[in-house]
């Protein structure tokens, strides 16, 4: 791994103090266009990872998937066993606990922007996906169209953080640069979704209490909030 231990410890356990307590909501068009990512694939093992108290991994066991998880917090991780996931603690900077093309899906949902070394974590990816498999990711959008207009108005932008602080932050992506990453990693995007367009700024709409917002998502998947990426393993190494 490129990053130090002391730096990868420190982000490590700061990751894991702010999001002990956190849920997800299941009713963010993020988690619904990524589940929707799902269909029309035949079910199979799947690794969720940051996988919470297991709500979307839940969701899958539902529609036919074997479903295991990783994530720092045991508390979490107990939680997620308890609705069903095969789910272990996992320290990411450490890599991935499993054999080679071990999985036939990979959820990593609001995880990369947390790591140092985003190389090695695609590597890891890619290394227990088996060819001909997909891996489903979603990160903020550093390009979204309120970060565009912050930017532009001389504002820091949103989602991003200066110092270890906030959401804990410590990397920036926008569509491009992250699909020019992927496939570095032998995993081309075949489907690039948002889940909403901010016209307005956050703090004062949200896709939780307007669903209708989705659907700006799906006009303008490069301007919304999240980056939402389906992305195929090369079936050849």
């Amino acid at each position: 791994m490129s990053a130090t231990p002391r730096a990868a410890t420190g982000i490590t356990d700061y990751s894991a103090r702010t999001w002990a307590a956190h849920r997800l909501e299941l009713r963010e068009s993020r988690l619904r266009k990524a589940f929707e990512l799902f269909r029309g694939e035949r079910p199979g093992r799947m690794l969720d990872v940051g996988c919470g108290h297991g709500e979307f991994g839940a969701l899958l066991l539902q529609a036919g998937w074997s479903v295991d998880g990783l994530d720092l917090d045991p508390a979490q991780v107990a939680s997620a066993a308890g609705r069903g996931l095969t789910a272990r603690v996992c320290d990411l900077t450490g890599g991935l606990p499993f054999e080679d093309a071990r999985f036939d899906a990979l959820f990593a949902g609001e995880v990369i922007e947390h790591l140092v070394d985003t190389d090695a974590f695609l590597a890891e990816i890619a290394r227990v996906v088996r060819p001909g498999g997909f891996v489903i990711l979603t990160t903020p959008n550093l390009a979204s169209f309120e970060n565009r207009v912050r930017l532009l108005l001389g504002i820091y932008p949103i989602w991003v953080n200066y110092r270890l602080e906030g959401m804990g932050h410590v990397r920036a992506y926008t569509p491009g640069t992250l699909r020019r990453q992927l496939a570095e990693h032998g995993l081309n995007v075949e489907r690039h979704r948002g889940n909403w367009v901010p016209f307005v700024p956050q703090r004062f709409a949200d896709d939780v209490r307007f669903p209708w917002l989705a659907v700006t998502g799906d006009w303008l998947p490069g301007w919304s909030m999240d980056i939402i990426f389906k992305a195929r393993r090369s079936d050849h190494e």
